[in-house]
């Protein structure tokens, strides 16, 4: 009887012992449903007949250029401005007239996105030949989770985002029904963020096990409010690096980098740019009436776009309160209780779900006005908005050896480059910077594979969790790699045009004292 009793008890031991094993085992090996949301125009916009709306077509685009170049050359000449906007206004609108949305916010055409419902495996969708973007991750997102557990949400990126916020919604719930998996990841790319903040207000996280936003414009960007607040001052200095930094190849920016500084010293960008900006101005009513504000000021999309100090300028310079009372609402609510309100709604979500923000650094944005030419950007997004909230030197400078670190918190958030301060996101903890990198980029391979690890782990991670991904990398186009900031170098190409720089600045100084006796 003892030695019955015995056995049976040492069968369910071994029984107990077997499923506190297997426990932390199933766990460990929950599946994870990824979800990528888009950024603008990650697919064409298209109407009911099947041509695109935007980009416009080749034969568009010669027709536009055509039409504005005559009068272009004419004002050149006879500096009449008048006759300039009657040459291009309306070239211009109609060139993007497709595109338009109505007082009220509502798309004038019946355009049409991508949208791909359910998952890559259903829909045969591999992106087995990109490389880079959206389409990049989600490639990295089938080898990780499998085709049947990785889906990809996509929308017009003109309209309001509280809208696309209700579809992500029910495509979330499509989700859960379509697959077995335990876990929902997102991760959203550029104006995607405006999407998943917007659904955070709406629904809450219950339903999300983690999120990250890479290079999202959940805080606005200075380009858009520039451009809505008509604080227009165009820098060619800043279009030539911008153009540079393009090449994504570092011969090619180093020489392009060399011939504007020749053009710098020439004072040919100096010149361009008074014309441009003479233009611009003498335009300005006209340019907004006739063409700015018809064309993107009614966009909801682009409204989400302004950041917080700008918004109201915008408004009163942009819309009529009564003409666009239901376009100003929808774009009210959106900043009022979205945008600035998005560190509450993010940190409440943190109770529950895993937040992850990414910012690149040290690209030329948008040359559309001083300050965001000067802005330290990822070419679209101004590194402190994007991250939550660090504190970034101008592009190009640095915070200074004096700079003590804003938020004493007892980790370093300083980056070795003196660009960043950390300490002052919304989430310090995790947060990464990536320098040298384009907006969105996020390369097969390096780039992907860090956003991967984040929206792979059931923990929350920190930038101090694995040493591969420290809070501060530096990414190469040569060679596909990610390192840490602290052991960038040189390269052979930059030594040898910042030397033929600086010999260039030598001489030309010489020749302008020389030339000034």
């Amino acid at each position: 009887m003892k030695k019955t009793a015995l056995k049976i008890l040492s069968v369910i031991l071994c029984l107990v012992l077997a499923l506190s094993a297997a426990v932390p085992a199933f766990a460990a090996g929950e599946k994870t449903a990824f979800i990528v949301v888009s950024g603008m125009n990650t697919f064409p916009l298209k109407l009911a007949d099947g041509s695109n709306a935007f980009p416009p077509s080749g034969e568009d685009t010669a027709k536009m250029v055509l039409s504005v170049t005559g009068p272009t050359l004419k004002y050149i000449i006879d500096r009449d401005y008048e006759a300039l906007g009657n040459g291009i206004l309306a070239p211009l609108r109609l060139y993007f007239s497709k595109l338009e949305c109505d007082n009220n916010g509502n798309s004038v055409c019946d355009v049409v996105t991508t949208e791909i419902h359910g998952s890559m495996a259903k829909n045969g969708i591999t992106f087995e030949d990109k490389d880079q973007d959206e389409f990049a991750l989600v490639r990295a997102g089938i080898e990780k989770f499998g085709a049947e557990n990785t889906f990809f949400f996509n929308y017009d990126w003109r309209l309001d985002p509280l809208d696309h916020a209700e579809k992500l919604h029910d495509f979330i719930e499509s989700v859960k029904e379509e697959t077995s998996c335990g876990r929902i990841a997102l991760a959203a790319y550029s104006m995607g963020g405006t999407v998943v903040c917007s659904y955070l207000y709406k629904y809450g996280s219950a339903d999300l096990d983690s999120i990250a936003l890479c290079s999202t414009a959940f805080q606005g960007t200075t380009s858009l409010s520039s451009l809505f607040t008509a604080d227009m001052d165009l820098s060619m200095d800043g279009l030539m690096k911008r153009l540079a930094q393009l090449t994504r190849n570092n011969t090619l920016e180093g020489l392009m980098e060399y011939i504007n500084e020749l053009l710098n010293l020439s004072g040919v960008n100096g010149a361009l740019e008074k014309f441009a900006n003479d233009m611009q101005l003498s335009l300005k009513k006209r340019l907004y009436d006739e063409f700015i504000t018809p064309v993107f000021g009614h966009m909801p999309g682009l409204w989400a776009l302004v950041d917080g100090k700008s918004y109201e300028d915008a408004k009163e310079w942009m819309l009529d309160e009564n003409v666009n009372a239901a376009l100003i609402k929808r774009a009210d609510e959106y900043h009022y209780n979205v945008q600035q309100k998005a560190e509450n709604l993010l940190k409440a979500a943190s109770a529950d779900t895993n937040i992850y923000l990414t910012a690149q650094y040290n690209m030329q944005g948008l040359p559309v006005s001083e300050v965001s030419s000067t802005s330290n950007n990822d070419y679209l997004i101004d590194v402190t908005y994007a991250s939550g909230g660090a504190v970034c030197a101008d592009l190009g400078e640095t915070l200074g050896s004096d700079y003590v670190q804003a938020v004493d918190c007892g980790h370093n958030h300083l980056s070795a480059d003196g660009q960043i301060d950390a300490s002052t996101c919304m989430f310090p903890e995790s947060t990464w910077f990536i320098r040298d990198m384009g907006h969105v980029d996020y390369p097969y391979g390096s780039g992907t594979d860090l956003i991967i690890t984040l929206s792979a782990s059931e923990k929350q991670l920190t930038v101090f969790s694995d040493a591969k991904y420290p809070q501060f990398l530096k990414y190469s186009y040569a060679d596909n790699t990610l390192i840490p900031v602290e052991d960038m170098q040189e390269t052979p190409a930059d030594a040898v045009f910042n030397v033929l720089t600086r010999i260039t600045v030598f001489i030309f100084k010489i020749a302008s004292a020389i030339i000034g006796r």
